[in-house]
């Protein structure tokens, strides 16, 4: 069982070498990753963070490909076939640095187009590589899970699997049961903590109208405890945190250990029930 804090947690001003280090102080055994460059200012380019990781004894299993163009898995000609490309890329660098897990929005917020036999096309080419290269793309559950539901539909692999993440399901689909839909391809997780669509504590929409809050457990109205209980069931053994330190979190404040401190203690504590 690997536990795991997401490297873009806050304290951005903080050098890599240093955040990295104190992920490993806290507790944890394996970090997550946003396999794009978007973050290379602050986070340093992805193989770096990779050789820092592996520095600290840190597993790196599990990394994020960027969901900026999630939209174009489902288009027509060129930018469908480079955007599948472009995933076909990341799971050879995944392959190359022995990562297991390449997760992937199959959506992007609420502009996505309805699925159909394009984006099937776009993501065979996608699912080709990840088998040729021994790497699981996870499909994560996001605001609408006929999309991922449609390419399990569509496709059947052990290198398709899913990413569980608590706070799209809490927010974007009370009325769902994602866990439960996708249970069988479960490979791994995104733990974070909101209000759902009451957006905070008193009913007010979250800070600039944001939902998902990616706070830490316990900043927020998820049942943890009832969540994982499941999970257990399901004998997933990634448990990744991607909960951050911003202005919104009751955390903010806190110095770096502590925040990591306290987030590595309400993991463990947790997984304990």
């Amino acid at each position: 069982m690997l536990l795991g804090q997401n490297f873009r947690f806050g304290f951005y001003s903080c050098p890599p070498e240093e955040r990295m280090k104190a992920i490993k102080r806290a507790g944890f055994d394996s970090v997550m990753f946003w396999w794009g460059s978007e973050f290379d200012r602050t986070d340093a380019p992805k193989e770096v963070r990779f050789k820092l990781a592996k520095k600290e004894g840190l597993e790196v299993s599990t990394v994020h490909f960027p969901s900026t163009n999630a939209h174009w898995l489902w288009f027509p000609g060129d930018a469908g076939r480079v955007y599948a490309g472009q995933i076909v890329e990341a799971v050879e660098d995944c392959a190359r640095y022995g990562i297991r897990n390449l997760v992937m929005h199959t959506t992007r917020q609420l502009i996505t187009q309805e699925p159909g036999p394009y984006g099937l096309e776009n993501f065979k080419c996608v699912l080709d590589a990840a088998q040729r290269e021994g790497v699981v793309i996870a499909l994560e559950n996001t605001r609408f899970l006929r999309y991922n539901q449609y390419i399990y539909d569509n496709f059947s692999s052990k290198y398709l699997g899913f990413c569980f993440d608590t706070g799209h399901a809490n927010c974007y689909t009370p009325d769902e049961d994602p866990l439960e839909q996708f249970s069988e391809y479960l490979v791994t997780t995104h733990i974070h903590d909101n209000y759902g669509k009451n957006g905070s504590p008193d009913g007010k929409i979250a800070p600039s109208g944001h939902l998902d809050l990616h706070n830490l457990m316990g900043d927020g109205n998820i049942d943890f405890d009832a969540i994982f209980k499941r999970l257990k069931k399901l004998n997933v053994l990634e448990f990744n945190l991607e909960s951050y330190c911003f202005e919104h979190s009751k955390y903010w404040g806190l110095s770096m250990d502590e925040f990591l401190k306290i987030s590595f203690m309400k993991l463990k504590k947790t997984l304990s029930i």
